[in-house]
């Protein structure tokens, strides 16, 4: 109809050329409303600040940099150029594209920041978290967010409903529960706290901190919920291992007439596989398709396929896989390869490594889980070649940093620097390390690459994420839940030595690594132990 109407104007000014672009954005269709913009210039007529405004806001919907810095270029030829809501436009596309210095350079030159500009810098820094590389970027991208919102009340800006909602999100990323603490007091005291968008964004944040206790509280306290909140709780209690309350309270949300979606049902059906409840899970995957329309897709077979792997039925999973419609993802791989070191099916856990490898050519994690799995069996012309591959692609040392936040403080740890309190650090560990094997802990090796020529062989002690926890036990009180941030998978043996340590310290202890969040209590962890690879 808008196409209808506007090819029947006579004479197009830019009000009837922006309207036009926009309605392309609005119908999801991008690229028509960038080409309409080229169209509208090649007969003569100039953009005025909406009408920029409205194409880099399609730029940013298909991350198209180029398109939008020559948009940029334009407006301030044409004098606009440096207005508020095209900087601020021109600014979101390039925390988008993750190019955060040129982002930076146009916020700091800003002279009058406004309330929505503040809210583009903090969640472009906290959607860069999600598209961040590497557990080091979306680090650092979380840790400058944080920044930013302490610089952004220091100079009497208050926030507002979305900076509060992205704020959280930040912290949910960090696993930063005392900042996300202190962050809900301020929602509670600007009135905020009954909006349904921070509510929701509450109950992530302490859901992945950790705390369901608190996550299920933001939960019931909330006023009004909509499909969001009921599908970030029933994910919550499925992470938690609360797979009976996660079914139970999907239940109650159709009870109520909330129609679930795609996301909703990966949610059921993972606390199905987490639970071993093969019959319920298959029901609920044909009541998604028959009864809500929900065509299945990657994640609802990948709940299916982790389902069969932790009841050792690993040849039925790999029936899945080969009989799913399409090509299985990374995740999916990444699966079956842990079940099968698991279960001992070395030589279907080597094809689907191989098969990984094929997805993830340059990504060094698969190149280490290939080489240890091959490694672990002696199997060694199969470590010569997948080193020699790693050497022609140029694959380095893994990049192993493991991060805590103390009292508003965030403390990072690598192997390869001095750390603080290193003594204390390393006794503190080679004493649990003594008391786990008395329960019956068996180091387990692991190879790595020293330099571009050299492999050795790393001890428990090397790995952050250890350091991280010992350093969490020496600086706070017994009894207090550890939050740890991992930037690369956790390897086998540090899980297993985590597990003990949390039997050995009657401490919770959390490890978000970058495939997954793993909670150890009593000996056990939320994962299943199927969530390490390396």
């Amino acid at each position: 109809m808008a196409f209808k109407a506007f090819s029947r104007i006579g004479e197009k000014n830019v009000i009837s050329w922006t309207a036009i672009i926009s309605a392309c954005g609005d119908n999801g269709d991008s690229a028509m409303g960038l080409d309409m913009f080229v169209q509208m210039l090649s007969e003569g007529v100039d953009p005025n600040e909406f009408t920029v405004t409205s194409v880099l806001s399609l730029c940013c919907i298909i991350q198209a940099l180029g398109f939008g810095t020559q948009v940029h270029s334009l407006s301030l030829k044409l004098g606009y150029g440096s207005q508020i809501p095209v900087t601020n436009s021109i600014m979101y596309l390039y925390l988008k594209n993750g190019c955060i210095n040129e982002a930076k350079k146009l916020f700091d030159g800003m002279n009058t920041i406004s309330l929505v500009t503040w809210n583009a810098m903090i969640a472009g820094h906290s959607q860069m978290m999600d598209l961040g590389q590497d557990g080091i970027s979306t680090h650092f991208s979380g840790i400058e967010a944080l920044k930013i919102f302490q610089r952004m009340k220091r100079s009497g800006v208050k926030p507002d409903l979305y900076t509060f909602s992205s704020i959280l999100t930040v912290c949910s990323n960090l696993v930063a529960l005392e900042q996300g603490e202190q962050f809900h007091a301020q929602t509670i005291k600007t009135g905020f706290l009954s909006d349904v968008v921070v509510g929701t964004a509450l109950v992530n944040m302490y859901n992945k901190c950790g705390s369901i206790v608190r996550a299920s509280r933001a939960f019931v306290e909330m006023s009004a919920r909509t499909l969001i909140s009921w599908t970030s709780m029933i994910t919550a209690f499925t992470q938690h291992g609360l797979c009976q309350q996660a079914l139970q309270l999907f239940e109650d949300m159709r009870l109520v007439g909330v129609r679930p979606n795609k996301i909703t049902f990966v949610g059921v059906l993972s606390a199905c596989s987490q639970a071993g409840m093969v019959d319920e899970a298959l029901a609920y995957f044909e009541l998604m398709k028959n009864e809500y329309k929900i065509n299945p897709v990657m994640d609802h077979y990948a709940c299916l396929i982790d389902m069969f792997v932790r009841l050792g039925q690993i040849e039925q999973a790999f029936e899945f896989i080969k009989k799913m419609d399409f090509m299985p993802s990374e995740f999916i791989w990444s699966i079956l390869i842990a079940g099968c070191r698991s279960h001992g099916k070395l030589e279907l856990g080597f094809y689907a490594a191989e098969q990984l490898l094929d997805l993830k050519p340059k990504d060094p994690e698969t190149y280490f889980l290939l080489l240890n799995m091959y490694f672990s069996a002696s199997r060694w012309k199969d470590v010569s070649r997948v080193r020699k591959l790693m050497k022609d692609e140029k694959i380095g040392k893994l990049k192993d940093w493991s991060w805590i936040s103390i009292r508003n403080k965030v403390f990072s740890f690598n192997p390869d620097y001095q750390l603080s309190q290193e003594g204390e650090l390393k006794k503190l560990l080679e004493d649990l390390q003594e008391r786990a094997r008395i329960l019956g802990y068996q180091l387990q090796a692991n190879l790595e690459v020293i330099d571009d020529e050299e492999e050795t062989t790393s001890l428990p002690a090397h790995h952050s994420e250890k350091l991280a926890v010992a350093y969490g036990l020496l600086n706070t009180s017994n009894g207090r839940q550890i939050r740890v941030v991992k930037s690369i998978s956790m390897c086998r043996d540090c899980h297993n030595f985590i597990k003990f340590i949390s039997v050995l310290t009657s401490r919770t202890i959390i490890v978000r690594d970058s495939k997954r969040l793993h909670k150890f209590f009593n000996g056990n962890c939320s994962c299943g132990d199927f969530g390490s690879l390396l």
